[in-house]
């Protein structure tokens, strides 16, 4: 997050837009805004003596520094009374002083503790170190979304993983709005993604909380120029009744650049990137990847220019994607073949919830499967590898010489397997392989990954366990 003075107006937008090698004049009149900390040749931990072993509190020891920005330095420490690790953010001593930043910090403090979600970051406690003000939060011991995005450079994004990216924030931003708070900023750096791609909203520096805000209009523009809102970069976002569609738009360009690999725009300079949101229109998300051309009206929605026609809440927009999502990849009918009778009833239940208009049918071995297949075909398989007659290589081996198959993923959960199982069944023809214990939602990941790839949406089937199994 950076301070800067908002675009004066559409006339100064179409300024920057025609003239890419303008300056950047991040700051308004003297006093209105209050600049980064200057560069520094030592690291961070050393600027607040935060040394490793330096005890916070009266139960936090400091292990490493996670990183560091203009604001604050976050470390990761350990949690002698709870026995876990946590990280705990410190705002730079010279900027403690200036009212309006320590208002900032306070207010992040204040805003994700009034927020209880799984996906948004916990904290903990708030405090001060020698004069330091800090706060403690959840620990994810995982990447962020822009660093996730980063290590796919060049191949194009699982889809059925950015899908699940996508909702899981959008559940966080919503358990938000829900407690009067908007977020302001959110980019892929503010998201964290956990195990199990868990994603957790973070760094709510800039939130709003709108209980009891009154109508004081701040003069400084605060947020990130890559995903703001164009009444954002106008200086014009004051409207209640209209603030949580800020988050909207910005939810909107997350999901642009999760399913086509770039952002919604580029520009040479932050201000010419902030006059091309406020002054031109995006190419649909299908101009970069046609597979995804279900969802173009959403995402371009979520974009539009004018508040009032954009989603008129996160919920909204998700919907929105989810009834998209579910139309091109609900499977007719799901068969779990399993001889343990609580763990297939348990899946099925599971798989139920998550496939609401599928039919999920259960076998108690091979054999079954197989005669279940002679009655009807099936969308997904999901079978174990240890059954009693027909075990799951040879159940893989049957219905792949079948006909009614060659468009039927089959995913073997098993509790008994490794690589030298999953070749054999890959070269068997099998789509995927879990080993239990599973999470629920990685297995409704893999089924709409594999059911893609058989529909020929994602090109040739992996010959390797997929990368959250």
């Amino acid at each position: 997050m950076r301070f800067r003075r908002p675009l004066e107006s559409e006339e100064a937008a179409k300024e920057y837009a025609r003239d890419p090698d303008a300056g950047d004049p991040d700051w308004g009149e003297t006093g209105d805004t209050v600049p980064s900390a200057p560069p520094s040749s030592s690291t961070p931990m050393r600027e607040l003596g935060l040394d490793r072993g330096v005890r916070v509190g009266d139960n936090y020891r400091i292990e490493r520094c996670l990183g560091g920005g203009g604001m604050g330095v976050v470390t990761l420490a350990y949690d002698e009374r709870l026995d876990r690790q946590v990280a705990i953010k410190f705002i730079r001593p010279e900027l403690f002083a200036h009212e309006d930043l320590r208002a900032y910090f306070q207010n992040e403090a204040r805003a994700m503790a009034r927020v209880t979600h799984p996906n948004v970051l916990a904290v903990h406690a708030f405090g001060e170190h020698e004069g330091i003000p800090y706060f403690v939060m959840e620990y994810v011991d995982g990447p962020t979304v822009e660093a996730w995005l980063a290590g796919r450079r060049g191949e194009e994004t699982d889809l059925e993983a950015a899908l699940h990216i996508v909702e899981q924030a959008c559940q966080g931003v919503s358990a938000m709005h829900a407690a009067s708070t908007v977020h302001r900023d959110l980019k892929p750096s503010n998201l964290l993604i956990g195990s199990s791609l868990h994603v957790a909203v973070s760094d709510l520096g800039v939130a709003r909380i709108l209980e009891g805000s009154g109508s004081r209009k701040s003069c400084m523009l605060v947020g990130s120029p890559g995903y703001m809102a164009p009444e954002a970069a106008l200086g014009d976002d004051s409207k209640p009744e209209l603030a949580t569609r800020r988050d909207v738009y910005a939810l909107g360009c997350i999901t642009y650049e999760l399913l086509t690999g770039r952002p919604p725009f580029r520009a040479p300079t932050e201000m010419g990137l902030m006059a091309k949101h406020v002054l031109e229109i995006p190419e649909p998300p299908s101009s970069s990847r046609s597979e995804v051309a279900g969802y173009d009206a959403a995402v371009l929605r979520a974009l539009d220019k004018d508040p009032h026609r954009r989603w008129s809440s996160v919920d909204e927009f998700l919907a929105s994607l989810t009834r998209t999502r579910l139309g091109d990849d609900d499977p007719r009918s799901i068969l779990v073949v399993d001889d343990d009778d609580d763990w297939r009833s348990l899946l099925a239940v599971a798989l139920g919830s998550r496939f609401p208009r599928s039919d999920i049918e259960g076998a108690r071995s091979g054999a079954e499967a197989l005669r279940s297949f002679e009655r009807r075909s099936h969308a997904v398989v999901l079978a174990d590898l240890a059954m009693p007659d027909v075990d799951g290589l040879e159940l893989t081996r049957r219905l792949r010489a079948l006909p009614s198959t060659e468009r039927t993923p089959i995913i073997v959960i098993t509790a008994a397997g490794g690589p030298s199982e999953w070749r054999r069944l890959s070269e068997l023809g099998a789509d995927g392989f879990l080993v239990k214990p599973v999470d629920p939602d990685d297995v409704a990941m893999l089924v709409r990954r594999t059911l893609r790839a058989r529909r020929g949406f994602s090109g040739a089937i992996s010959s390797r366990p997929p990368k959250w199994a």
